[in-house]
């Protein structure tokens, strides 16, 4: 027996027992600092020992342990580990969980509030949600402006619909590419991963359609089926990422999140082959723009205007995809670049824009657009812009209408009774709206009319010169040389094109 100070005699295996638990309870507190981080350890340890989540095989089906359950235990691990202010652990497991859910919501202060002033979840946070800046609101504003453009470029009536859909299809892929980018201005990919590779199709399609709408609004160009051959390499391109196209957003989604960049190589390529695409027809609408320049020996004729601020955003365009590939690929690191090639994108949206909203008639081959050079040549002119517009819808009026172009008499003056105005104020409204003189206007008309006539005489019945004093023309050599001025071609050559 053994006495103890209060006098009270206990069985030596009480003691023993006594001691123990008195052991226990001093330990008691110790062991709840290291308990949680013990059992998760151990938690982890038994699902790190099988196989990977996603594989069918893995053994956490076969011990009664769902996929719900598995991911459940990725968030609880982060959060426990959190709590137990072990940020790499914590992070580890936030990022398993998004990798098996793609579920950002995670990140979240509240959850992870011992953590989350720590430079590693900051970091984490910085690259993985969205954050929204300027910038991004005038992309999307564009990017939404041109696909607007589109639908009204198309459903407008009297113009061109083969040469208006080719540019407004040029439109609407630079919107929609300027969209797909905005999400990755705004950090928003991980958010909406159903979007990947959405505008790659896109890529080689730039060139061949602004190639294509040149010839057809300086050539009155057809498409034959050689031509199919200028989609080849979309054709290719879309085969080959059809499989990342039937993808599950999941399994996009962690080929965005795991930044193993599995499509680099692909990239890599698709990069060289759309900047050869890029400078291949730039260099062919070069060509083209140069050779109506010194056919027509002007350079604000017809609208030349239009084609030199196209072809000079095209250019500038090919110019600033060189660099902005230069920058992701690391020849160049300078991140403004990624914005760059954005920014000439929007100025060819907002340009076309304003064309379609200001100088609709471009897109019926009528008109000519204002050079900016002339913009205060009539600075001090007593004519009114509202007076200056009435007497422009006045004279379109005359011309689409009435056809005075037809009468071979008809002069300025003429032309300034029946608009019933100046001559001055009247070779003000030709200069400022249409970019021409009062000769080139009518003559541009006259031609115009010639090639409708031309187009509806299929037995050849009329003659050249018939055809000419038809339009209004007073001798053969005029119309010949105008003709040709306009469309690169003689009047033959065009009947010739026209039977072929």
């Amino acid at each position: 027996m053994v006495k103890l100070k209060s006098h009270i005699v206990y069985p030596k295996k009480d003691l023993i027992l006594i001691i123990f638990l008195a052991l226990f309870s001093s330990a008691f507190a110790f062991e709840q600092n290291f308990v949680q981080g013990v059992e998760l350890k151990t938690y982890e340890n038994k699902l790190l020992e099988f196989p990977s989540f996603f594989n069918p095989s893995t053994t956490l089906v076969s011990r009664g342990v769902s996929a719900l359950d598995s991911i459940e235990v990725f968030r609880n691990l982060a959060i426990e580990y959190s709590n137990n202010n072990n940020v790499d652990s914590a992070m580890l497991y936030i990022e398993k969980y998004i990798g098996a859910t793609a579920d950002m919501s995670i990140i979240n202060d509240h959850l992870f509030s011992n953590i989350n002033s720590t430079d590693k979840y900051l970091e984490f946070k910085e690259k993985y949600l969205p954050k929204f800046n300027f910038m991004a609101i005038i992309y999307f504003y564009a990017g939404f402006l041109g696909v607007f453009i589109f639908i009204i470029l198309n459903i407008k009536k009297g113009v061109d619909r083969l040469g208006t859909f080719l540019i407004s299809l040029f439109v609407l892929f630079n919107s929609l590419f300027i969209l797909h980018l905005s999400l990755y201005v705004i950090n928003y990919q991980y958010h909406l991963p159903q979007a990947l590779l959405m505008t790659a199709t896109f890529s080689f399609l730039y060139g061949p359609l602004l190639y294509f709408y040149f010839k057809r609004i300086n050539y009155n160009y057809k498409f034959k089926l050689i031509d199919t051959l200028h989609l080849l390499p979309s054709v290719i391109l879309f085969v080959s990422i059809l499989p990342y196209y039937m993808m599950s957003p999941l399994e996009k989604f962690n080929i965005l999140f795991d930044g193993k960049n599995v499509l680099q190589s692909a990239a890599y390529t698709v990069i060289i082959v759309k900047i050869l695409s890029l400078s291949i027809y730039a260099f062919l609408i070069l060509k083209m723009y140069r050779k109506n320049k010194k056919t027509i020996n002007s350079k604000s004729n017809d609208t030349f205007c239009w084609q030199r601020n196209l072809l000079s955003l095209h250019i500038i365009y090919t110019i600033a995809y060189i660099i902005y590939a230069g920058g992701i690929t690391g020849i160049v690191n300078f991140q403004p670049l990624f914005h760059l090639q954005i920014v000439v994108m929007v100025s060819v949206v907002f340009y076309v824009a304003y064309i379609a909203y200001g100088q609709p008639e471009i897109f019926k081959g009528k008109m000519k657009l204002l050079d900016p050079l002339k913009l205060f040549k009539y600075k001090k002119s007593g004519l009114t812009s509202s007076l200056s517009l009435e007497l422009k819808e006045n004279l379109l009026k005359l011309l689409d209408e009435d056809k005075v172009f037809l009468d071979n008499d008809l002069n300025l003056e003429s032309l300034s009774i029946k608009l019933n105005t100046t001559r001055h104020n009247t070779s003000q409204v030709i200069n400022e709206h249409f970019n021409m003189s009062f000769s080139e206007l009518m003559n541009q008309y006259r031609i115009e009319e010639a090639t409708e006539i031309l187009k509806r005489d299929e037995y050849n019945s009329l003659s050249i010169i018939q055809v000419a004093y038809e339009v209004g023309f007073n001798n053969k050599v005029s119309f010949n040389k105008y003709f040709k001025k306009q469309l690169s071609l003689t009047p033959t050559q065009y009947i010739k094109s026209l039977r072929a």
